[in-house]
């Protein structure tokens, strides 16, 4: 078997094919053909090196991605370097990570891009945001996975979607689920139209179980589809893709349930390993739940209800400035009490009468 064959042969699809894109790249550039590259008794470092140099102009995080799709081809094969060799080529040039400077949409600009989208379009968003999940496992889950009874709606993801490996459960809003309800009565339609549209192409299954069955490249074109028509199709200069992007929704279910809600449930329930165990630890899935819904204003957003903070605050600050005025009040009637009883005193009485005495005297000598 072809060595890249026998590498990709247990990996998904859409992995298979961006891997085995780079690795016909790479044999291209090195001058050899896969079928007898192995075979040969070769200064294997020497070509990973050679190739390497051709590539330190590319964005850093796409060229790391290909040295780690070359070694893991090595070692496969059991050409196994030390460590240092493969950190010396990563440090030819500096920069790690990714260079696009993407951003989180606002509220506002969600909903503007969802405002032209159709029911498929709102229900998948919606869906993707709201759970805080990889859009590659969106797309993987299944029908009989999503429990719509429950409140709020909840999600079971198995471990072999996850990226990790780990299974969990997250949960989407009321919002998505309206949406995610009416996706599903026009689901088995959609396929229908889709076999039709690409039966010369590629082979659909009108038993399809997927909640979402279509690819990533359909997704992705609806994502930047909706960017066009909202004008918020901004790109980065330097790598020409766009701003938003399809996976700042988990940036964005994170940034907004962090508002109110421990930071360790929502990384737990968007499948961040660290805080995986500490969340199922201390919490039972119900009580997940209620966090959830404590938070889920924040992450609702065709529904959602003006924001107030401003003004709850400045009637809590007006509350705070009646009730002192209130005490002042009071504190003001004790000290008058105290002074209408002292008058009824006879020794107060008398002083007062000398007083007015006295200023008729002096309006006398006046005259």
């Amino acid at each position: 078997m072809n060595p890249i064959d026998e590498f990709l042969k247990d990996k998904e699809k859409r992995t298979q094919i961006n891997y085995r894109w780079i690795l016909r790249q790479y044999f291209r550039e090195i001058n050899q053909k896969p079928e007898t590259y192995f075979k040969k008794k070769r200064d294997y470092q020497s070509d990973v090196d050679k190739w390497w140099r051709q590539h330190l102009d590319e964005v850093p995080k796409t060229r790391h991605t290909k040295l780690a799709i070359v070694k893991g081809l090595l070692e496969d094969n059991n050409i196994i370097y030390p460590k240092k060799f493969w950190l010396k080529l990563r440090k030819k040039r500096k920069g790690s990570r990714a260079a696009t400077l993407d951003r989180v949409p606002t509220k506002t600009e969600f909903k503007t891009m969802l405002m032209h989208g159709d029911v498929k379009d709102k229900s998948l968003f919606l869906f993707t945001m709201s759970s805080g999940m990889r859009i590659d496992e969106v797309l993987k889950i299944k029908i009989s996975m999503v429990n719509l009874k429950h409140d709020p709606p909840m999600i079971r993801i198995p471990g072999h979607i996850t990226k990790n490996g780990d299974p969990r459960t997250t949960f989407i809003s009321q919002e998505a689920k309206t949406y995610l309800e009416e996706w599903i009565r026009i689901r088995k339609s959609y396929i229908k139209t889709a076999i039709k549209k690409t039966r010369h192409i590629c082979k659909k299954d009108i038993n399809d179980d997927t909640l979402f069955p279509f690819s990533y490249d359909v997704a992705w074109h609806s994502w930047n589809r909706l960017l066009r028509k909202a004008n918020l199709d901004d790109k980065d200069p330097t790598t020409n893709r766009y701003v938003l992007h399809i996976h700042c929704l988990r940036k964005y279910f994170l940034s907004q349930m962090k508002l109110s809600i421990p930071a360790v449930i929502p990384e737990a329930l968007a499948g961040h390993e660290a805080y995986l165990d500490e969340a199922y630890q201390r919490y039972t899935i119900e009580q997940l739940g209620e966090y959830y819904k404590k938070a889920e204003q924040q992450i609702t957003i065709l529904e959602s209800q003006p924001d107030l903070t401003e003004v709850q605050e400045s009637l809590t600050r007006k509350d705070k400035q009646i009730s002192t005025l209130q005490q002042e009040i009071h504190n003001l009637r004790n000290e008058v009490s105290g002074f209408e009883s002292l008058l009824d005193t006879p020794k107060m009485t008398e002083k007062l009468g000398d007083l007015v005495l006295k200023k008729l005297q002096d309006l006398q000598k006046k005259k």
